[in-house]
């Protein structure tokens, strides 16, 4: 099993009620509508919705139709075809086909797009029409995770109606204008007010009978857990999407009857630093400018290997409730394994690094900790992790912003030191590629190790499960060692939802789905 299910037991067998507008609490604001482009988890979670995809996944990671009814693999592992249903629809009426599953693939993988999925898709040679209901992508080379890519939807493909996308432009999808979203999915978008509310309405032509079960979905932002809290046990809000872990006892207390909905930690908590040291000796391009702090080893070793203490953090940010960890593969996730011995809590050892590193009582260091205010345990890490440092004579200032201005940041290399924040939960640590090869756009760290690249390009076409776990664990001892990407814990994901909301299947931050929620009252 890849992911955890709910820990609330399963409702006993009803029959779905129809009607009723669900009501969702987001803890940030999306950031647009273009599903190919724009970060964030709360885009994924309407586009989720919004759209359809060719199969989708399901939590114990078995391949399921979606806008396909069936599928074929060649003994080779090169030719994926795809016979796809004759009634899915876009909403604005026209047919999703073979030709629209071309034409979106084509989309994402054409550079000028800027697609962050377009990583993915680099085994692709070429996406190829068979007939008007069959789609058959050819490969260059195996690669073993191309179905759990094409189901995932955030790592892989959102199909969208040709005809609107051709018709309204990038800044009108990104601004969310429901004549340019249109997508194949259970609900279509009606209004998007940036900052206050998303509304999606039921899609009556949508392609599985009956479904969906509610009217309308209204998805409010409500940036605060304590604010969030009061809105829950006023019952203004159904659903909580993503709740901080550090409130859900609080919670509990106060809604005894509330579904808490958690599973495996398959999201890394991390405290990234920047790096964009020329591994290759190759000359620096203009956005890859040599760092003054953690292009040195030592220093990154000195702070997220030894000066960090990742069982203090758990203990105070997570109440215990959550894993030490330090490899690049979450502890929930397939082929993770334990490299947390690799950088054991050592005072003594970091201030000797930071000694050879040239820094002392007669030049400290200090660095630039940025954090975000998504979920407050963030805010703890990060405090505790300045607690920490000053243990070794180094000072980190705290600066704390919203969630869309730290994506900007991020993901457009904009200026930081380290970071704390959970970022993608995943089924495979090849789905993390998109933040962390070399060429991705959105490289959190900015390295430039090739080594990096080799590393996930073995992983994800080595066919044989067991010599890919050999080569996983490889790659945790090699990023331990060069921390390119440093990780703290596992980072618990929870979902809240009223007693009455009936027929949500937890599929932890990857699958938000609302087509089969119904609410009993």
């Amino acid at each position: 099993m890849l992911l955890g299910l709910t820990v609330i037991p399963p409702a006993e067998a009803q029959t779905p009620k129809r009607g009723g507008t669900l009501r969702v609490a987001y803890g940030n604001e999306i950031l647009g509508l273009d599903f190919h482009t724009v970060p964030g988890y709360e885009m994924i979670w309407v586009a989720t919705n919004v759209g359809c995809g060719l199969i989708n996944i399901t939590p114990d990671g078995k391949f399921v139709p979606d806008a396909a009814e069936s599928w074929q693999i060649s003994p080779d592992g090169l030719l994926y075809t795809f016979r796809l249903r004759k009634n899915v629809l876009f909403h604005d009426g026209t047919q999703v086909d073979a030709a629209v599953v071309k034409f979106n693939i084509d989309r994402i993988m054409d550079p000028a797009t800027r697609s962050s999925m377009r990583t993915f898709y680099e085994p692709v040679h070429s996406v190829e029409v068979l007939d008007p209901y069959t789609v058959q992508i050819r490969l260059k080379h195996p690669y073993a995770f191309m179905m759990h890519m094409l189901a995932a939807y955030r790592m892989g493909l959102v199909l969208y109606s040709p005809t609107a996308t051709q018709k309204y432009s990038l800044e009108d999808r990104k601004a969310g204008k429901p004549e340019a979203v249109v997508g194949c999915g259970p609900f279509k978008l009606v209004e998007w007010v940036k900052g206050a509310h998303l509304v999606m309405d039921r899609f009556d032509k949508y392609f599985e009978p009956g479904l969906p079960y509610v009217d309308r979905v209204i998805i409010r932002v409500i940036k605060d857990p304590v604010t969030q809290m009061a809105a829950f046990k006023a019952s203004e809000i159904d659903f909580i999407a993503d709740f901080s872990a550090d409130h859900v006892d609080t919670l509990r207390a106060q809604n005894p009857r509330a579904q808490i909905m958690t599973g495996k930690e398959t999201t890394p908590m991390m405290a990234m630093m920047k790096v964009t040291v020329p591994a290759d000796g190759k000359p620096m391009s203009k956005d890859r400018a040599p760092h003054p702090i953690f292009n040195d080893l030592r220093v990154r070793k000195a702070i997220g290997c030894y000066g960090i203490d990742r069982k203090e953090i758990v203990k105070i940010a997570f109440k215990g409730q959550a894993t030490p960890w330090l490899g690049i593969i979450p502890p929930g996730t397939l082929d993770a394994t334990d490299v947390t011995h690799l950088c054991p809590y050592d005072p003594v050892r970091a201030k000797a690094l930071l000694g050879e590193a040239g820094y002392g009582p007669q030049k400290p260091l200090t660095f630039e900790l940025m954090t975000n205010t998504e979920k407050s345990v963030f805010s703890v890490i990060a405090t505790v992790i300045k607690e920490q440092v000053t243990r070794i004579g180094v000072t980190a200032n705290i600066r704390l912003v919203d969630k869309p201005s730290w994506l900007i940041t991020t993901t457009q290399d904009g200026s930081f030191d380290m970071y704390v924040e959970d970022l993608a939960s995943l089924l495979t640590v090849d789905q993390n590629a998109y933040l962390s090869i070399t060429t991705a756009a959105w490289n959190h760290s900015r390295h430039t190790d090739p080594k990096v690249d080799e590393y996930y390009a073995r992983y994800a076409r080595e066919m044989d499960p067991a010599k890919r776990k050999a080569i996983a664990r490889e790659f945790q001892e090699f990023s331990a060692d060069k921390l390119y990407w440093n990780t703290i814990s596992g980072s618990p994901f929870y979902q809240v939802a009223q007693p009455w909301m009936k027929g949500y299947v937890y599929q932890a931050e990857f699958k938000v789905h609302y087509k089969k929620v119904w609410l009993d009252k």
